[in-house]
């Protein structure tokens, strides 16, 4: 008698058990969705954010090349202007790329190991 109670525990035991693991899996998979998605979707509003940026600042640098060729009498003069300030800009970005990949790898990794405490 005592020997089908304690078998029984057991059994109980295991199923208790198994649907333990079965929920944990299924909350790190639903915690591993909600990461994913809201990762992606705030790299999609990034990627939108910087393109609406690059184009304020193409019309920007349009704006300037323009002015400047009206005011040195040469169209092409001002554009090669605002063409070498684009230059040093990019080489400025260049040489600190390696600042930028660590500030972006800090900011996804921070994303990722947030607790959602929201």
């Amino acid at each position: 008698m005592e020997e089908k109670k304690v078998s029984t525990l057991f059994e109980e035991l295991r199923d208790d058990l198994s649907k333990y693991v079965s929920d944990r899996l299924q909350l790190l998979k639903l915690q591993t969705y909600s990461k994913t998605s809201k990762t992606g979707a705030l790299l999609l509003y990034g990627l939108a954010f910087i393109l609406l940026i690059l184009f304020a600042v193409n019309i920007i640098f349009i704006t300037i090349a323009i002015y400047l060729g009206e005011i040195l009498g040469s169209m092409s003069l001002g554009f090669a202007i605002v063409s070498a300030l684009a230059i040093l800009f990019v080489i400025i970005i260049i040489l600190a790329r390696k600042a930028i990949r660590n500030s972006l790898t800090n900011i996804i990794i921070k994303l990722l190991m947030d607790d959602d405490k929201e």
